[in-house]
């Protein structure tokens, strides 16, 4: 990236950012395919979570049973936690996998102008399929490490003071996690490089632009959140005429938010491969050009 960029003020970075979220936007509505991959995405983790969940339950019955010793009993439990473990691993291999596709078929829109086709981006996710089964293994590790620490601040059981450096510590993990593994996805997909060189990588990146990633995330989760309170109050009166309206207006709701979900979960994608771009040159993508976005 250019050393100019360095030199930019804080609001004119979260301007960039901004404008990576209108490209973003864009480059979902010209391939509304994307939008698939984000489904099959979310269609492949509840398959995985109806596996875990049915595994888990058959492993409490078998616990609960007035047969089962007490050896038995810490056996199944070990067995339990091996399987909720290992099924975060899978959903984690799952979401980046689908991830690296929108970030590759993304980035072909926005760097070539051309149209990629439906496998275009699936072929290249499986190119680096070794990377990320092993990048979903560790952030899915690292996942299920923070979700233990917020189980612990959630715990009012546990005590205060453990509760409140739980927390912290979940938070202050979590957000330096997130940046610095932040182009992890798009160098592993993009540049076909691996884990650990991705790893070294990406703080770098994210370090000369870290105005424009913040940016670009906070308006997206504007963006949706203003979209789903437009939604409620459309559809809200409904729920007062009638039960039938009701009962129209609750699956509204859902389809609506469901929608919301799925768009911007794929411009969110969409963006790392817009910034992944600005990161390495200090421009924006070619395809910016064409839907009328300049700095």
């Amino acid at each position: 990236m250019s050393t100019s960029g360095n030199r930019l003020g804080f609001f004119e970075r979260i301007g960039r950012g901004w404008k990576m979220t209108k490209l973003g936007m864009a480059v979902v509505r010209a391939d509304p395919e994307l939008l698939v991959y984000t489904l099959l995405s979310a269609v492949f983790s509840i398959v995985a979570s109806i596996a875990v969940i049915s595994g888990s339950i058959g492993i409490e019955m078998l616990t609960d049973s007035e047969s089962t010793t007490a050896q038995e009993e810490d056996a199944l439990t070990a067995a339990n936690l091996a399987i909720v473990f290992v099924g975060y691993l899978v959903i984690s291999v799952i979401t980046v996998f689908w991830n690296a596709a929108i970030i590759a078929s993304a980035y072909e829109r926005l760097t070539a102008g051309t149209n990629p086709s439906f496998s275009y981006g699936i072929s290249q996710a499986t190119k680096c399929l070794p990377q990320i089964l092993v990048w979903g293994i560790i952030s899915g590790t690292v996942g299920v490490i923070l979700k233990i620490m917020e189980s612990v601040a959630n715990d009012k059981d546990s005590p205060l003071p453990l509760r409140i450096v739980a927390g912290l510590a979940a938070f202050i993990l979590g957000v330096a996690w997130w940046m610095a593994t932040f182009f992890v996805v798009p160098i592993l997909v993009l540049e076909k490089a691996g884990v650990v060189d991705s790893m070294k990588q990406s703080p770098r990146l994210f370090k000369e632009t870290w105005g424009e990633d913040v940016g670009s995330h906070i308006g997206t989760g504007f963006l949706q959140g203003i979209f789903i309170l437009f939604l409620i109050v459309i559809i809200l009166p409904l729920m007062f005429l009638s039960e039938a309206t009701a009962v129209l207006a609750v699956v509204l709701l859902l389809v609506g938010i469901g929608g919301s979900v799925l768009f911007f979960t794929t411009v969110e994608s969409v963006n790392r491969a817009s910034l992944f771009y600005y990161a390495k040159t200090g421009q924006l993508p070619p395809m910016a050009e064409k839907v009328g976005i300049e700095f």
